[in-house]
């Protein structure tokens, strides 16, 4: 497990011209440029034009008949349940995480979970992600982070906080001073890493695993450290029911209203119960969704409304949450359903290609507070793009068609040619660099058959 390994990106991005593509910018005006230059040095998009003069010693990347997007983001993922994939099938979330997903994570440690967050690294890499939202783990948190970190994905990511909850193992129960000291402690560590591209969040599990002391210490915490929230909130009625009966009758909104919650920079997993009384709400406040179609659909939770929450002001972002309950990590396959759903509850012509792009380019960079650095190609952002080859047969249309709509409804993870993070290559010509495949999915496999045993299962 490489947890100290060096974090100096600089040396690994020698200035880079990507030379030749149409350039998908997703910046405010939605600007298409065809056979368009970027120049990338020091990790930021240095310059944009045609026939850019590439300074001495710069790599040069020919793109030309391809299309170059920014990076994807995706908002809610789970990169330490990667493992887990196809052990939770057939059932709605609460048992879902009481009889399988927390007995698993319960037999996590540092090197399982290292291993088990690069495979999910690897995955989201070779599908065009950039940028992670991460929840986080209790036991292996470190060993996530660092595997983050070691993938040169930009994530944001810490503990997975919780120190109740019916079912929960004693393992994961942790006492709440404790809880609160140990995110302390490993933000700290992760606020002193060079180079940039992770940054430490709390990440409340959700409310019926979390007592009110704890979100009374996180609260403060946030307040302190400025450090965001990330929590699962509104998911299946189910469990909006338990909270109602746990909480005097107070829904999550409210019971995030009564405990301060909502004055802190909040970001929710799912939404799919966020009514209109919801909305009005926390549209004052600095609150974003994350929309995960496939999870919500594959748990039975139903389908977010996100045209409404769209409407009424709210940032959402998109994610493939985890492999457990999706059961892949392509955020484009997320980005085709959420169109797609959008359309069944408010008709057609109700959430375009462009909109649906959007929850994983610039509105979902500002879904998780990092609109100013990426999300959209313009000069001066972070150096984070996609490059998607169009020669195979499902790119052929006509020069009329609107190439976002193309993208969102029809691109997969089969036509990613380059991934470029802060300026660094990290696929090429549809393979990992700085990652090795192989390596992974070994050690990958042997930490999974440890961990089962661990668990008994």
């Amino acid at each position: 497990m490489k947890v100290e390994s060096a974090d100096d990106y600089s040396t690994r991005a020698l200035p880079l011209l990507i030379r030749g593509g149409t350039v998908l910018t997703l910046d405010e005006r939605a600007s298409v440029l065809p056979d368009t230059d970027l120049l990338l040095a020091e990790g930021r998009i240095q310059e944009m034009g045609s026939h850019v003069v590439p300074p001495a010693g710069c790599l040069i990347l020919d793109v030309g008949g391809c299309l170059v997007l920014p990076g994807l983001i995706q908002g809610h993922i789970h990169l330490g349940q990667t493992f887990f994939r196809g052990l939770a099938e057939g059932r709605t979330l609460l048992s879902w995480l009481r009889e399988r997903i927390w007995p698993l994570e319960a037999a996590h440690d540092d090197e399982s979970a290292y291993w088990c967050a690069l495979l999910g690294a690897t995955e989201c890499l070779l599908s065009g992600t950039t940028t992670v939202q991460d929840i986080g783990l209790g036991p292996g948190a470190p060993g996530l982070l660092a595997a983050i970190r070691e993938s040169g994905l930009r994530g944001l990511a810490g503990i997975c906080l919780m120190d109740s909850g019916e079912g929960m193992p004693a393992t994961l129960a942790g006492d709440t001073d404790t809880v609160l000291a140990e995110t302390v402690s490993l933000g700290e560590k992760v606020e002193g890493w060079t180079g940039g591209r992770v940054a430490y969040l709390l990440n409340p599990r959700f409310i019926l695993s979390c007592s009110d002391e704890l979100w009374s210490g996180i609260r403060q915490v946030a307040s302190v450290r400025g450090w965001p929230i990330h929590t699962h909130a509104l998911e299946q009625k189910e469990e909006s029911q338990a909270v109602m009966r746990l909480k005097g009758g107070l829904d999550e909104i409210a019971y995030f209203d009564d405990k301060g919650i909502l004055d802190s920079d909040l970001r929710i997993a799912h939404g799919v119960q966020l009514e209109a009384r919801h909305l009005e709400r926390v549209s004052r406040e600095a609150f974003s969704v994350v929309h995960c179609p496939s999870a919500n659909l594959k748990l039975g939770s139903g389908i977010a409304d996100v045209v409404g929450i769209r409407a009424a002001g709210i940032p959402v972002g998109i994610g493939a949450d985890g492999a457990p309950c999706n059961n892949d990590l392509d955020v484009m396959e997320e980005v085709r359903l959420a169109a797609l759903l959008q359309q069944v509850g408010h008709g057609p012509a109700s959430f375009t290609g462009l909109e649906a792009l959007r929850l994983a380019t610039s509105e979902g960079a500002e879904a998780i507070g990092l609109g100013e650095d990426v999300g959209s190609l313009e000069v001066g952002k972070a150096a984070d793009l996609l490059v998607l080859s169009t020669d195979r047969p499902e790119w052929l249309a006509s020069s009329a068609v609107d190439l976002h709509d193309l993208v969102a409804f029809g691109a997969s993870r089969a036509s990613v040619r380059h991934v470029v993070v802060g300026g660094e290559i990290l696929v090429e010509n549809g393979r990992l660099t700085r990652l090795n495949l192989e390596e992974t999915r070994q050690e990958a496999s042997r930490c999974l058959e440890e961990l089962l045993q661990r668990a008994r299962f």
